[in-house]
């Protein structure tokens, strides 16, 4: 684990181990963005409720970057850019009962059918998600990809440790660059978010 730019740690292959309390002090609540992009949404968050602690989970190096950009210019002490592969962070890195919530909007969809295992969410993320959120802790999915997201929904609401909630609205400031090309071309997006039961 090092730190490669301003508000950005790099998690290593070799690293087996990440020490949460490094970061997020006891009873300080935590919120998770996979895949955060250029973090408009994160970023927008951190600015809203310092008194939450963000991380912006990216493995490309050049969103690292402008997410980097953003939390400095921001001055945003409460958001850190982890680079790391996404599945193995929550699966393997977290702790239990750590996250208050985790967004996943417009993940990568990996369309063709041999291809879905590579998808973030499986049905055995809800495992892992039971594990790592604290009680009520919520799952908030948006993509434009209407197979994965009943998927992803079907999981949800088939696995009785989960509760549907209503979905997030965003304002402008908060959308995703995705999201704001899908908008503006009127294609439909879909949103759910599901709760984890006290």
């Amino acid at each position: 684990m090092e730190e490669i730019l301003p508000h950005v740690i790099e998690l290593k292959e070799t690293d087996q181990t990440f020490d949460l309390r490094v970061f997020v002090p006891e009873g300080v609540p935590l919120e998770i963005e996979i895949g955060c992009g250029n973090g408009r949404f994160i970023a927008a968050n951190a600015a809203k409720h310092p008194e939450v602690r963000y991380f912006g989970v990216e493995r490309m190096m050049e969103r690292v970057r402008k997410c980097s950009k953003k939390a400095q210019q921001g001055a945003l002490d409460n958001l850190t850019i982890v680079r790391v592969e996404a599945g193995r962070f929550v699966r393997e890195l977290l702790p239990d009962r750590c996250v208050r919530a985790l967004y996943l909007f417009f993940p990568d969809p990996w369309p063709k059918r041999r291809h879905h295992k590579n998808r973030f969410f499986q049905r055995e993320m809800c495992d892992t998600l039971a594990r790592i959120f604290v009680p009520g802790g919520t799952m908030y999915i948006s993509t434009d990809h209407e197979d994965y997201f009943r998927e992803m929904a079907r999981f949800l609401s088939e696995d009785p440790r989960f509760e549907e909630v209503p979905a997030l609205i965003r304002p402008e400031d908060e959308q995703t660059d995705f999201e704001r090309l899908f908008l503006s071309k009127g294609d439909p997006i879909y949103d759910c978010a599901f709760r984890l039961k006290a």
